[in-house]
């Protein structure tokens, strides 16, 4: 009987451990079949993402009513992207219905309304949106079939970009994707990729091209969130411009428009920064801090560091009065002069001619880009005003000068006045020219 006892029990308990194993490894792939599928729809999810495929969407046209800065006015586009497509209907889709008509109303008689948006289907077929935007009041409304609604502004500045920018490369790194997205700014795509020299110090001579000025305040800007390249400086360079779908922020209105520019050397981040491209390019740190707020420095007390106060001529400028300088900047226009020029002029006014009328495909005009359009510059007459509008520091003058233009542009050749203030930057350079006006 115990004999028999003992194999019973020895029988039930195997049967139990197998029920235990079978349990288990039932568990077990259930779990792993689980695991799996969610696996698997992550990467398909993560895929989708990534190739921004849009189901049934072959192509998009887009005709603009708008001139644009090349002066060739706005082409017709077709975006056959995947992810540029993604971008354009999530921001038409986010459009809010327009329940009051009279907002049409509000823009302006010279607002941009001959506009057509052509979603090109697989199958054929089309989905036609007409669209108008009012670049001044920063509004606009698009109409499909009648029915009208309200998108964000940015998706105007979206498409307006789109014919600005000549690339649109959507194989981004995903580095750069991150570095943006962790200061809250969106990589709509890759404008341009270029080769750039740093100089080999930040130290800035009179009569130099401001491109020191350039790489000395915008590494400070990316300073600011932990990327000192002051370290490459005088080696070759990648500079990777990109269209960021954020406006810049308020503190720089009416300046929209960011760019975000990074610096690689042997693939690895080594700087990154915010511009704003054409006509002033200086901008923000990825975290949309200025250069005070960064520096604790107004531009004076910041520049400073930055000039090379044991040049030459930086020595004899520095000695002269204000119509000196005057006269040795309307000499130097006359014999175009570059060094003595750009000598003559406060950096704050000098780092102008980096952005003005930039190409917004590069990160700067090149030095042999800057034509003053002056045959031959003769200086007539100076008379002191006086303070600009009583603020200390800041003299004004009025000089009278005959002109040869190389064309005519705004003005014919003649003799045509002039308005020149000129102000100390920094106590020890003396007196340059802070601006040259047409009054």
């Amino acid at each position: 009987m115990i004999y028999m006892f003992r194999e019973n029990v020895r029988k039930w308990f195997v049967i139990a451990v197998i029920l235990v194993l079978v349990v288990a490894f039932l568990r077990l792939a259930d779990n792993q079949v689980s695991t799996g599928t969610q696996t698997g729809k992550d990467e398909t999810e993560n895929t989708a993402s990534q190739t921004g495929d849009n189901p049934g969407i072959k192509s998009i046209d887009i005709f603009m009513d708008l001139e644009v800065p090349s002066g060739h006015g706005a082409r017709p586009m077709t975006i056959k992207d995947s992810k540029l497509i993604r971008d354009i209907l999530s921001m038409i889709e986010e459009s809010k219905p327009m329940e009051d008509e009279s907002e049409i109303g509000k823009m302006r008689a010279i607002a941009i309304r001959n506009n057509k948006l052509i979603v090109n289907k697989s199958d054929g077929s089309k989905r036609e949106i007409v669209f108008a935007y009012d670049t001044l009041y920063e509004t606009g409304y698009i109409d499909e079939g009648g029915k009208k609604a309200l998108p964000d502004y940015s998706f105007f500045r979206y498409l307006m970009d789109l014919d600005e920018y000549t690339k649109h490369d959507t194989d981004i790194d995903p580095r750069v994707v991150q570095l943006f997205a962790r200061h809250d700014w969106t990589v709509d795509y890759r404008v341009n990729i270029l080769k750039e020299k740093l100089p080999g110090n930040l130290k800035h001579k009179a009569g130099e091209y401001p491109v020191k000025v350039y790489w000395a305040y915008n590494n400070e800007l990316s300073k600011e969130i932990g990327l000192d390249f002051t370290g490459y400086l005088g080696k070759d360079v990648t500079a990777e411009i990109y269209r960021l779908r954020e406006p810049l922020p308020e503190f720089m209105e009416p300046r929209k428009d960011a760019r975000g520019i990074v610096l690689k050397y042997n693939d690895e981040i080594i700087g990154a920064y915010i511009d704003a491209g054409r006509h002033d390019c200086f901008a923000c740190s990825l975290n949309r801090k200025s250069l005070t707020d960064i520096t604790g420095k107004e531009w004076g007390a910041w520049i400073e560091d930055y000039i090379d106060y044991e040049d030459e001529m930086e020595i004899r400028l520095s000695r002269m009065e204000p119509e000196d300088i005057i006269r040795e900047y309307f000499k130097a226009l006359d014999k175009n002069d570059l060094k003595m020029i750009w000598a003559c002029m406060a950096r704050e006014n000098l780092v102008q001619v980096l952005s003005t009328n930039l190409d917004n495909n590069y990160l700067y005009n090149k030095q042999d880009k800057v034509d003053y359009n002056v045959k031959c510059a003769k200086l007539l007459e100076i008379k002191k005003v006086g303070e600009f509008l009583d603020r200390p520091g800041i003299l004004e003058y009025q000089v009278r000068v005959n002109f040869d233009f190389k064309q005519a542009i705004t003005s014919d050749d003649g003799i045509w006045p002039r308005t020149i203030l000129l102000m100390k930057e920094t106590e020890k350079s003396g007196w340059r020219i802070w601006s040259i006006g047409t009054g």
